[in-house]
């Protein structure tokens, strides 16, 4: 796959925030150094961005897919009131037994849905 001044600057942006942002928003902040930019362009790159694990995806629990530049590993919380995805950091060790047995690990992904902090407290209290 040949570079691309468009993905080049759709990678830019995702890996200068740090946050988990909608394909519509990268292409409104793409859009703005790049006016002739398709939003059919920004989703085909996104997708070939994910193919080459230079990013990842992080899914809703009503299937609305979020970017994220932030390639390292970790995992994320969703949180159903709110909407706001949270990143954790972790390390981890490819379990034994599943390398032992000749497999290859490529990538994890752990994603927890459930209520933040602040959610929960209104929910406690009633709001």
């Amino acid at each position: 796959m040949r570079n691309s001044h468009q993905r080049d600057a759709i990678l830019a942006y995702l890996q200068s925030k740090r946050a988990h942002v909608s394909a519509t928003e990268v292409y409104d902040a793409v859009r703005e150094q790049i006016p002739n930019i398709s939003l059919g362009t920004v989703y085909r790159n996104l997708g070939q961005l994910v193919e080459l694990g230079k990013i990842i995806t992080v899914e809703t629990q009503d299937k609305f897919v979020y970017y994220d530049g932030y390639t390292k590993p970790h995992t994320h919380f969703v949180c159903r009131g709110c909407k706001q995805i949270f990143d954790f950091e972790y390390k981890t060790t490819p379990p034994s037994e599943i390398t032992g047995e000749g497999f290859e690990i490529e990538s994890e992904r752990t994603v927890y849905y459930g209520l933040c902090r602040n959610c929960t407290e209104d929910a406690l209290e009633g709001k």
